[in-house]
């Protein structure tokens, strides 16, 4: 059975037995592992005296899981409808003592209710919302449009931020495909974790430590869990992901507690299904334009390619519409006019002129599909007025 322990991790590390401290420590601070407290914490849970240095890092990596706890807590104290998932839910299972570092803090709103009861009471504790996006919902979802938006507050002494993401669906990882919002209700949080860990492949490669608490994650899963899993997978289009993981920890001469049947079947058509649906976004002008638009704030780009992307950026908002955009499966993206102006409940999408507007208890802003002309802020200067 894989346990979180020293030989585990090293394992990971492809670390030789006769390599140093420092130098597994090094790898194991690196971006394709994030197994640095992890590490410094087994060595210190076994007795082991750690250098000045190595405390130090150990205890700033306790701090900042210590701070999202406590934001967690306040949070669900006053709201229901919250979900974290993987950072401290994967958290959970590693030994007492044994630190499981956290960059982010991910929780996943109900509704639009939970969501901007969460947004307030994070801006009001000091936090900064930094990025907020509609994201198309499915027809079945409940929920329309998926909101998405990113909170930070300062870590002091030149560490990274800390981070809070809120989001009205349990997969959410990459602009380019759609958001995913399960069933209600969901029996399974740990199904829920399991499958945005999965997802997490959209956005980057698997790390070591995906590796680890995917292993963690299956053996504590029971069969409804199991079967939730499942249904996640393919309601994502999440299998090649999940094959692709399994097969690592095959690699690492592991046995995961959980084998789906026809899983690879399963792949090999959501391969198809993909290839289908990329064939029809390039056949699409909105989505077309859409997609440039979208790289052209994204991307540092410069000389002809702005010229290029910023009149895909014009056509979409001022030919199409902010509105047509979204409708069409388009993400949108939120630029700020004014903090926090009135009462708004809720989302209240709007027109001013030929914009599109967004009221919400956090402020007001401009819905757009890329890069912002500040022609169009000044247009959308006065009062929204309803469409």
């Amino acid at each position: 059975m894989t346990e979180v322990a020293i030989g585990t991790v090293r394992h990971l590390l492809a670390a030789p037995d006769d390599a140093p401290h420092a130098a597994v420590l090094a790898t194991a601070r690196g971006a394709g592992h994030k197994l640095a407290g992890t590490l410094l914490s087994l060595r210190a849970a076994g007795g082991e005296r750690l250098t000045g240095a190595e405390a130090a890092e150990l205890a700033a990596a306790r701090e900042r899981v210590e701070r999202y706890a406590a934001v967690w807590s306040g949070l669900t104290a006053r709201i229901p409808g919250l979900l974290v998932v993987k950072g401290m839910a994967i958290g959970a299972f590693y030994p007492p003592g044994v630190l499981r570092s956290a960059g982010d803090l991910d929780v996943v709103c109900s509704d639009h209710e939970a969501f901007w009861a969460a947004a307030l009471q994070l801006a009001d504790s000091g936090w900064e919302m930094v990025a907020f996006t509609l994201l198309p919902a499915r027809r079945d979802d409940h929920v329309s449009p998926h909101l998405f938006a990113e909170f930070r507050t300062d870590a002091g002494d030149g560490a990274e931020p800390y981070v809070v993401g809120l989001v009205t669906a349990e997969v959410f990882t990459d602009l380019r495909r759609p958001a995913c919002r399960l069933p209600r209700p969901v029996h399974s949080p740990l199904a829920v974790t399991t499958l945005a860990l999965v997802a997490e492949r959209w956005e980057r490669e698997f790390r070591s430590r995906d590796l680890l608490d995917l292993t963690l994650l299956l053996r504590e899963l029971d069969a409804a869990g199991v079967a939730e899993l499942r249904a996640g997978l393919a309601l994502a289009g999440l299998w090649p992901e999940w094959c692709e993981a399994m097969d690592r920890v095959g690699r690492l001469g592991w046995r995961p507690a959980v084998v789906l049947p026809d899983a690879r079947r399963a792949a090999a058509r959501e391969r198809v299904l993909r290839a289908g649906r990329a064939v029809r976004r390039w056949c699409s002008p909105v989505r077309l334009l859409a997609g440039l638009a979208r790289a052209g704030a994204e991307d540092d780009v410069s000389g002809w390619r702005t010229a290029f992307y910023d009149a895909a950026s014009d056509l979409l908002h001022l030919r199409v519409g902010t509105r047509r955009l979204l409708a069409a499966g388009v993400p949108l993206f939120a630029v700020p006019l004014d903090e926090r102006p009135d009462t708004t409940p809720g989302l209240d999408l709007v027109t001013v002129g030929r914009h599109l507007v967004a009221r919400t208890p956090l402020g007001v802003f401009l819905i757009a599909a890329g890069a912002v002309r500040q022609e169009w802020l000044d247009e959308v200067g006065g009062d929204p007025v309803e469409a």
